[in-house]
């Protein structure tokens, strides 16, 4: 406690105090040497910053868990891909793609795609060929082609599998052209640069053409957004949040003195994030860009606390190096226990395997560490040159507890119906958490660019099928995939899966053997067959090499030693569960048929789909054991088991009663958002550290349990009610961020840290009233 003139320092049992004491003591009295040293280093992190690097790709979003990863990796490293840039096309009202002004804008394309850097070649409706008709779409010049002649085209080309498969959708309204590019990656100024060159094509051509909708799609295009969304977000959200969080502590504090202090603990705090995150090569992605947010908005307040209590002593008249000591000696060890147990939070994240939940939890782990320290070295350095005189303060405030005092008597009055009210909430949204089905959404991490929604909204109105996956047919044996025998089966295996419900079509190495074998026989449809013997299919597909499509090449469907093929399946519209499910099935029936054989995996939806169930299965495991690591932290911070255990449950209900609600208002939750139920104890804990440690402070001096419970709520009350405030705001602002993800996030975050706060000033009163009316 603190009385007028002086500060008491209360006793916290034997050898605890004094060595506190000692510790406030050194930070004070070298607060000078500790400053400068904490400026220089800061200073030296903060000049690597511009070699700061992004990891724009969804791929750093992959549990690197699944069992599925090695097989997409290893077909991806055998069947080899460039990068594409894919034009979608749409007809103009009442019309087709083969209407002439979209055929002249395929012509346009068709002479201009080159403009883009590294373009290697075009594929479109114009120069289609097919390898079962061993045809051309068009057999003649375009200009030979009369509008009738042209209408003509469109049955022959709805009727060609291969061509609504690749280039053409629904009933002929839109059409792809695809530019492939002859590299497989870029990055940096090369990719700027191309990205740019694809955008300019897409404007230019769609002024050209006003009747025709163009739209332009590629990773170019959406690493290039995806970083641009990134840096937005850091560059125009992260000082909106600081700025923002000064303000309420300048408010609060009625200190624009003290709002410039935790403005430049803040700043410091980040840049040593920041530069130190540069100096190692950690590369930001979609996921952990938003953590410099977060570690904004801890390391307020964190300095909260030290801030409140040295104004508290200044308003008693205490002088400044001694208003200090005490707000130390009072705080070290709650904000020591806070920050060890937020960090736990955050760092129990690296137990996922998705690259971009672990740099998340890295980030804020190093950021809360950086806060740590800054607090104890840095910012009683500043709020002491920064503190106006004493007796302006004494002179112009009042202590704002009356709000407080009424959140005691209103406590105590209803003590009963906020235990059993609470206790029944916590167990009735308990039980509806299982409700929550998370449905993981690519489209959700893609940045606010309108260009990029409406790419995918006419594609997806457009589009008559579902998602295109891939699966190879692993035989480990030289000319095993093109066994006759082992062809006919494997034709069977494909009859059979297109009468699944989940299946549209396959394209496979058999369709090539059968046409290639009808072609060298005049076309006789009876030799549309797979040939007899082992020599005859390799001499079709032979044949097919020296006059295969550049569309559908032999190499994209099987390898040189004919060992391991690859085939092509179009899925109907699907949900994630849908897709994984049609997926059981087919690897089920392949091992059945195909016990010497192994099904690979190859498409990266797959691992997309099986992430809904990975990450929440890995989120909860780290869940657990931060929970574990957090109780013995209290536990032995607290130095008291009861206390330790009791801390927990206004701790755990927070997430569990939001995420409950959730589960009936919405039911939809992507799983990285579920990374807010794994963090949410280690967020919140913080409050229950504060009042725990003022209120076993006072009971160990033998105040009465009631007594020391109001006392604490009116010590740390004011510096809690300001951190949930600056948690609540900062958290709000992630709505006006660039991605759907960050947005939900918020709307879950926001309600659980002020929940939160709710609880500890409640809910562990009535806990404390039945669980612990005495204490050794």
């Amino acid at each position: 406690m603190q009385q007028k003139g002086k500060t008491m320092i209360a006793s916290d049992g034997p050898g605890a105090q004094p060595r506190r004491v000692r510790l406030a003591q050194f930070l004070v009295n070298w607060r000078l040497l500790l400053s400068l040293v904490s400026v220089a280093f800061c200073i030296l992190l903060a000049t690597v910053i511009p070699q700061s690097q992004f990891d724009t790709s969804l791929d750093a979003l992959l549990t690197k868990s699944d069992p599925f990863l090695p097989e997409v990796e290893a077909l991806e490293a055998q069947f080899p891909t460039t990068l594409e840039v894919r034009f979608a096309l749409t007809a103009p009202p009442n019309a087709t793609v083969f209407d002439r002004r979209v055929i002249d804008a395929l012509s346009d394309l068709k002479k201009r795609y080159t403009e883009i850097p590294y373009a290697a070649r075009l594929s479109s409706l114009l120069d289609f060929y097919s390898p079962e008709s061993q045809t051309r779409l068009f057999q003649f010049s375009i200009d030979r082609y009369s509008q009738e002649e042209l209408d003509a085209l469109l049955q022959p080309a709805l009727n060609d599998r291969l061509l609504t498969n690749s280039l053409l959708t629904g009933e002929g309204q839109l059409t792809f052209a695809v530019v492939a590019l002859s590299v497989d990656e870029l990055a940096g100024e090369a990719r700027e640069r191309t990205a740019l060159a694809i955008q300019e094509l897409r404007d230019s051509l769609r002024n050209a053409h006003p009747d025709i909708g163009f739209y332009a799609m590629s990773d170019v295009i959406l690493q290039q957004s995806s970083q641009k969304a990134m840096l937005d977000d850091l560059s125009q959200l992260l000082p909106f949040v600081i700025i923002l969080c000064v303000l309420v502590i300048c408010f609060c504090f009625r200190s624009i003195r003290f709002g410039a202090g935790i403005l430049t603990h803040t700043l410091a705090t980040c840049l040593c994030t920041l530069g130190f995150l540069a100096y190692t090569g950690f590369s930001f992605n979609s996921i952990s860009v938003i953590a410099p947010l977060i570690v904004v908005i801890i390391a307020v307040a964190n300095s909260v606390h030290i801030i409140s209590l040295f104004r508290q002593s200044l308003e008693n008249g205490a002088s400044k190096k001694d208003s200090m000591i005490a707000s130390l000696v009072h705080n070290v060890v709650p904000i020591s226990l806070a920050a060890l147990t937020t960090a736990i939070g955050f760092v129990s994240l690296l137990l996922c395997s998705s690259p971009a939940i672990k740099g998340f939890g890295i980030i804020v782990g190093i950021g809360i560490g950086f806060g740590f320290v800054l607090t104890l070295t840095f910012l009683p350095a500043l709020l002491m040159l920064l503190a106006p005189k004493v007796e302006v303060i004494a002179e112009g405030s009042e202590r704002p507890s009356s709000l407080l005092t009424e959140v005691v008597t209103l406590g105590k009055r209803y003590d009963r119906p906020i235990f059993w009210g609470c206790s029944l909430l916590a167990v009735v949204t308990l039980a509806l958490l299982p409700l929550n089905e998370s449905d993981f959404n690519r489209l959700d991490f893609l940045g606010s660019d309108p260009e990029l929604s409406s790419y995918y909204d006419i594609v997806g109105e457009s589009i008559n099928r579902g998602p295109l996956l891939t699966y190879g047919v692993q035989t480990n044996k030289i000319d095993g995939a093109i066994d006759p025998d082992f062809l006919a089966r494997l034709d069977d295996y494909f009859s059979w899966a297109q009468q699944l419900a989940g299946v549209e079509s396959i394209a496979s190495i058999v369709d090539i053997a059968r046409a290639v074998n009808r072609a060298q026989h005049q076309d006789n449809p009876e030799f549309y067959r797979i040939p007899e013997d082992t020599d005859a299919v390799a001499n079709s597909l032979l044949a097919y090499q020296v006059v295969q499509s550049d569309d559908f090449p032999l190499k994209d469907f099987i390898t040189e030693d004919f060992a391991l093929t690859r085939f092509f399946l179009n899925a109907t519209p699907s949900t994630n569960k849908e897709l994984l499910a049609t997926d059981a099935l087919l690897s089920e029936e392949f091992a059945r048929r195909f016990p010497e054989a192994q099904l690979m995996h190859g498409s990266t939806l797959l691992l997309f789909s099986r992430m809904d169930e990975l990450v929440t299965v890995e989120l909860l495991q780290g869940y657990s054991l931060s929970l574990l690591l957090i109780t013995l932290c209290l536990i032995v911070g607290l130095r008291s088991v009861k206390f330790g255990l009791l801390s927990i449950i206004p701790n755990l209900l927070p997430a569990t009663i939001v995420f409950g609600i959730w589960a009936i208002t919405v039911g939809q939750i992507n799983p990285f958002v579920m990374m807010l139920f794994s963090i949410s104890i280690g967020l919140v804990v913080d409050d229950s550290v504060h009042l725990l440690s003022h209120y076993l402070q006072r009971r160990r001096e033998g105040v009465e349990g009631e007594v020391a419970m109001n006392e604490a709520i009116l010590t740390a009350g004011p510096a809690l009610s300001i951190t949930t405030l600056v948690l609540a705001i900062g958290a709000t602002i992630l709505i006006w961020a660039n991605t759907l993800y960050f947005q939900q996030a918020a709307q879950l975050l926001v309600p659980i840290v002020v929940l939160a706060l709710v609880l500890d000033l409640f809910y562990l009163p009535a806990i404390l009233r039945r669980f612990a009316p005495t204490i050794s």
